[in-house]
């Protein structure tokens, strides 16, 4: 008998050495978290008292653990119950129908197997594309993360010198800035800086920025700047409008100066997404003040423009809008979607703002304002493409400032009208292009013959809106969304019923989703 016995002591304890395979084994972070999911790893671990599965493990139905549970790269199969956390770290997590969860479950760098008939009591926090590992060590366990830390200093451009811009108010513009982080700080602070000097007005400007992250996806700040800015700047990028400037005087901005100071708020998607070609998005909310004053267009060098003269002396040929000058505060939200994949990309943008005249010059200028964009690309079945851009502002209600209306008119919008030759509070643009590869292929570049349609207008209180039309066809050399175009538009003119035909050479870049008054991202991302 007492054999018998030691026996059945010896087995019963080999079963529970075998249902607890972790023993005495710790488990510690390699490195300072970088993440959220690791950060709730390193709290799960430092609490202690949970069980360690590092196999396959199966928690039968009826069967129930007293504590949480840490699984390292394996598999479990829960149809008992766990009546704390749940954590797994590169490992299959299969919750069955009666299986049930009485904490939080979280999964990093793993799989999830859920069933409508389970239950949890807390939430389900599912990364599958956290990059973590586990690493054995002398019979412990160490969890490696594969996230890079972020650079404590990170440089814009090349060495913080960044691209120079040109243009008719502040003619060359030269700029200089940076960031710098304290990753191991609470909140993970960043400090951002640009600094320009424009030589026009021979005078500085520049911005700040410092950002606290109240999570991995969660962002907050506060801004100061002083810059020229434009509302018309989504129709080309800065380093061709400065190029066609200085080449033919081909400027499609209007400009204002903006002093602003305020505080934004951002929420972001998953990154990495939680799945494959799963869309990014991302809200912000943002308030603040502006001062905002007209800016005069200067008389710059232009290699082929025509100097006008008065008076025998020359004045600038190219004017600038004036706006009305004065201050304002204004409330902003903004969100933006996209999607991109093998068959294509789609983007979304709405963006909403209401202002509040603080001091502006010439009336009350109370207003709300909205705006909306969509760009798509997507590849044709027969290996020819599509892609379409929309943008539309409206006041909806109140007297939108000087500094809130948009421009239209010339190449990169309606070719056959007058550069910068429609403005005003209301816009609606649109345009539709069909490609068909001549050398190469759609979805990666070559040489393309194209048909756009384009049609766009702008409108007021008490001035009818009315739309444009031009139809443009010609070649593009083409690598992903950028492309050189070479073609010949036909549309409005000035006249009512005037038909005007234009040759042009264009650069073509992909159009951002995002609307205008909408802060830009935190550099994480």
């Amino acid at each position: 008998m007492t054999s018998a016995r030691r026996i059945v002591r010896l087995a019963a304890a080999l079963l529970v050495f075998v249902a607890s395979p972790g023993g005495a084994q710790t488990v510690q972070l390699a490195e300072p978290p970088r993440t959220d999911g690791q950060r709730a790893l390193q709290t799960f671990l430092a609490q202690g008292g949970f069980d360690l599965w590092t196999r396959d493990t199966v928690l039968a139905v009826g069967d129930t653990v007293r504590s949480g549970v840490l699984l390292l790269e394996g598999s479990a199969r829960i149809a008992g119950r766990v009546e704390g956390d749940i954590f797994v770290v590169d490992g299959d997590l299969f919750l069955r129908a009666r299986g049930s969860i009485g904490g939080n479950v979280v999964v990093l760098g793993g799989g999830f197997y859920d069933s409508d008939l389970a239950e949890v009591v807390g939430t389900i926090t599912y990364l599958p594309n956290e990059r973590v590992r586990v690493r054995p060590t002398q019979g412990d366990f160490e969890v490696i993360s594969e996230v890079e830390p972020r650079a404590a200093l990170e440089w814009d451009g090349t060495r913080g010198i960044r691209t120079p811009s040109y243009q008719r108010v502040d003619a060359l513009t030269f700029g200089f800035g940076g960031l710098a982080r304290a990753n191991d700080l609470p909140g993970r602070p960043e400090f951002e800086a640009v600094v320009r000097y424009k030589t026009g007005p021979s005078e500085f400007d520049g911005a700040l920025r410092n950002s606290w992250y109240l999570s991995d996806r969660v962002r907050a700040a506060l801004f100061g700047a002083q810059a020229t800015v434009s509302n018309d700047d989504w129709i080309r990028p800065t380093w061709y409008n400065s190029l066609a400037h200085f080449v033919a005087g081909d400027d499609d901005r209007e400009y204002y100066r903006s002093d602003r100071i305020g505080i934004e708020f951002d929420l972001v998607s998953a990154e990495p997404p939680i799945w494959e070609d799963a869309p990014s998005w991302r809200l912000a909310i943002a308030a603040g003040w502006e001062d905002a004053m007209s800016l005069a267009a200067r008389d710059v060098t232009v290699l082929f423009g025509e100097d006008v003269l008065v008076a025998g002396e020359p004045v600038p040929p190219y004017p600038n809008a004036a706006i009305d000058d004065g201050a304002l505060y204004s409330a902003r939200a903004g969100f933006e979607w996209s999607k991109r994949g093998r068959e294509g990309r789609i983007e979304f943008g709405l963006g909403l703002e209401a202002g509040f005249d603080d001091d502006i010059d010439g009336g009350d200028f109370d207003f709300s304002l909205v705006e909306a964009r969509v760009s798509a690309r997507r590849p044709t079945a027969w290996g020819h493409a599509w892609e379409v851009f929309a943008i539309g502002r409206t006041d909806l209600g109140g007297t939108l400032p000087g500094q809130r209306l948009s421009t239209i008119g010339g190449v990169g919008t309606l070719p056959t009208m007058p550069l910068r030759g429609l403005r005003g509070a209301r816009l609606l643009y649109v345009d539709a292009t069909y490609a068909v590869p001549l050398l190469g292929v759609a979805t990666l570049g070559g040489l393309d013959a194209f048909a756009r349609v384009s049609a766009g207008g702008t409108g007021d209180e008490g001035r009818p809106f009315r739309l444009e039309e031009a139809l443009t066809g010609g070649l593009a050399a083409r690598l992903w969304d950028f492309q050189l175009e070479l073609g010949v538009a036909v549309g409005s003119d000035v006249g009512p019923d005037a038909v005007a035909v234009v040759p042009f050479f264009d650069v073509r870049v992909r159009r951002s989703a995002r609307p205008s008054q909408m802060p830009r991202p935190g550099r994480a991302r």
